[in-house]
């Protein structure tokens, strides 16, 4: 804005790269408020189109290969009913006391308001008040992702201006400000008014004194709303510790790692540069991996939302993805042994979880592994590679069912409570499936947590929902005596309760390993077979993986439902996987052609000038 107003727009097309560059999520909602604001303070914006397409063609390399993948993959959030977004909205939450928003009091409401009196800032005023009452705008911000109100902290800029320029021409409209308080209907928004009307009173009586004491209030507002957002001494700990940092740094980590402690919360914390993990949270996720751990191995949904991949104690998970470490308070993991510890924390070690790429002759087709319910699937795809194709193959799987509970339990409880249900079979050296499905007769989330692994079902109008009505558990411990469970709050039902066992010694599979080699690829490595396979890898597909036996190119399949992989023969190969974004090279020209063009572009305007 102040390039604008300075006249040196041309400059605005690197500012446009970069912000590209560091959100390319919010610059859609930055450029249309550049285009705002010249449009207001100019009547025009035939001079800002230029720096503006420049700075988005310089910042392809980015932009192009990194939308081409996120429109391939899969938008896990609610659907949203377009009529909805026609159906004003007065919380206002998008502008005051949220922190998902503006962040701003009811003086800015009231601004916007009485920015309508004046010429200059009548339509932006208007504009802006739409834009924080109707969700569509919120909508087409977010690139019709959802219609959350936090883009709209975009408009922060404009709204301070119209507030300043308000108090600078110091012009009351009672009529406005009537107008603006028949939106603030809820004890916040009228406890914000009165505050409001108490500083218009002082301000416009000139009463200097009294706002140097006013101007306190935002403080206090502050504190008060945001108190509770505040992270707690013992969960920050949990985030940020020293222990497990140490415990990272000083072992040998040749595969992937998961922490097992607040797993919602370290989905994407890493503590070493050489830390390798599976889990990830983004708006957007891989659709084939989101699906084989959420509706094939059935990893528990402990989250809100689906598109936070956890750690999980499921030895499907952490043998199939390669996770050799685990960071953990407990020490009760089948398979995995104790090797260090630091404070409260144990770092776990398995030798015995696939290698990220292997080779194996053990292959059953998709069509008949299809054919499988869960969770006669699991030790199913653990003891066989799935692939596309007929392929001979008798395994039979090895789950028994042992409870069979088909009556309805209602739970109502007004608080989280625990019971203990001590265990009458077998649990030595066994994996154990739980099941059951539920049903909530509230619109509040629910969750149920049996020894630590815990379900959850959103609320009805989660952003996100995870539709999460069939609740499971695969339970890996060395031995168990009894289920400790947790139950939320609230009104909700489960029913066709079951339990399945299956010996964990089911689940020692030999596969080929290919001896990893120093490269600058994704992977090199060494392999040597007696007849022909299937070469697996647990690097989720995406268009852009290349494969290559002994320098020559081959033909990549989807493995496992999920994974990258293809055919190799028998014999000793060396093996290189590539990844080349679709797209890169294309905007990779297009980011060199417009910086030839904007660089001569910007020297031509600042020399004229």
């Amino acid at each position: 804005m102040i390039l604008i107003d300075k006249n040196k727009r041309q400059w605005i097309s690197l500012c446009v790269c970069m912000a590209l560059f560091h959100n390319y999520f919010y610059t859609p909602g930055m450029i249309l408020i550049l285009l705002l604001y010249d449009y207001d303070q100019n009547h025009t914006i035939k001079d800002i189109l230029i720096p503006i397409l420049i700075g988005v063609g310089m910042a392809t390399i980015l932009w192009l290969p990194t939308g081409y993948l996120i429109l391939n993959n899969h938008k896990s959030v609610v659907q949203t009913n377009l009529f909805n977004l026609l159906i004003p909205n007065f919380t206002l939450k998008g502008l005051v006391y949220d922190s998902y928003g503006c962040g701003l009091t009811v003086i800015s409401w009231i601004a916007l308001f009485q920015g309508i009196q004046f010429e200059k800032t009548r339509k932006l005023s208007i504009l802006l008040i739409l834009m924080f009452v109707f969700p569509m705008f919120s909508y087409i911000l977010n690139g019709t992702l959802y219609a959350r109100t936090k883009i709209l902290v975009l408009c922060l800029p404009l709204v301070l201006m119209i507030l300043s320029y308000w108090l600078q021409e110091r012009k009351l409209n009672k009529g406005l400000l009537v107008l603006a308080s028949l939106f603030l209907c809820t004890k916040t928004m009228l406890l914000g008014l009165l505050i409001s009307l108490v500083f218009i009173g002082y301000y416009f009586m000139d009463k200097k004194e009294c706002l140097m004491t006013y101007a306190l209030v935002p403080m206090v507002v502050f504190t008060g709303f945001n108190y509770n957002q505040c992270i707690d001494l013992k969960l920050y700990n949990s985030m940020y510790s020293k222990d497990k940092q140490k415990l990272i740094q000083g072992n040998d980590l040749n595969q992937r790692t998961a922490d097992l402690d607040q797993v919602g919360y370290s989905v994407n914390r890493i503590y070493d540069p050489k830390e390798m993990k599976a889990s990830s949270y983004t708006s957007t996720s891989n659709s084939l991996y989101n699906t084989f751990i959420y509706d094939i191995i059935k990893s528990p949904i402990s989250q809100s939302n689906r598109t936070i991949i956890t750690d999980s104690e499921n030895y499907l998970y952490l043998s199939m993805m390669g996770i050799q470490n685990v960071l953990s308070k407990d020490s009760n993991l089948y398979g995995y042994k104790e090797v260090d510890s630091k404070g409260k924390y144990k770092l776990l070690k398995n030798k015995n979880v696939f290698p990220m790429v292997y080779v194996t002759s053990d292959t059953m087709s998709e069509s008949e592994f299809d054919k499988l319910f869960y969770p006669y699937n699991l030790d199913t795809i653990y003891n066989c590679t799935i692939v596309n194709g007929e392929t001979s193959n008798d395994y039979a799987s090895k789950m028994k069912l042992i409870k069979n509970l088909d009556q309805s339990i209602v739970i109502q409880n007004k608080r989280k409570i625990k019971k203990t249900i001590p265990i009458d079979f077998d649990t030595k050296n066994k994996l154990i499936c739980i099941d059951f499905d539920v049903k909530n007769y509230t619109d509040k989330k629910i969750s149920i947590s049996i020894n630590g692994m815990k379900n959850t079902l959103s609320k009805k109008h989660s952003v996100y929902p995870n539709r999460n009505k069939h609740f499971t558990y695969i339970l890996s411990k060395k031995e168990l005596k009894q289920f400790d469970v947790t139950l939320s709050k609230g009104k909700y039902k489960i029913y066709n309760i079951r339990v399945y066992t299956c010996d964990m010694n089911v689940f020692d599979r030999v596969v080929t390993k290919v001896k990893p080699l120093k490269t600058t690829s994704i992977f090199k490595g060494k392999v040597t077979i007696s007849k022909d396979g299937y070469l697996v890898t647990s690097y989720p597909y995406e268009k852009g993986y290349e494969i290559y036996i002994d320098g020559k190119k081959q033909n990549i399949e989807i493995v496992n439902k999920a994974f990258v992989g293809c055919k190799i023969k028998k014999g000793s190969h060396t093996i290189m996987i590539q990844f080349h974004a679709p797209f890169k090279n294309a905007g990779l020209g297009i980011s060199v052609l417009f910086i030839i063009i904007g660089g001569f572009w910007i020297w031509k305007k600042s020399k004229n000038l």
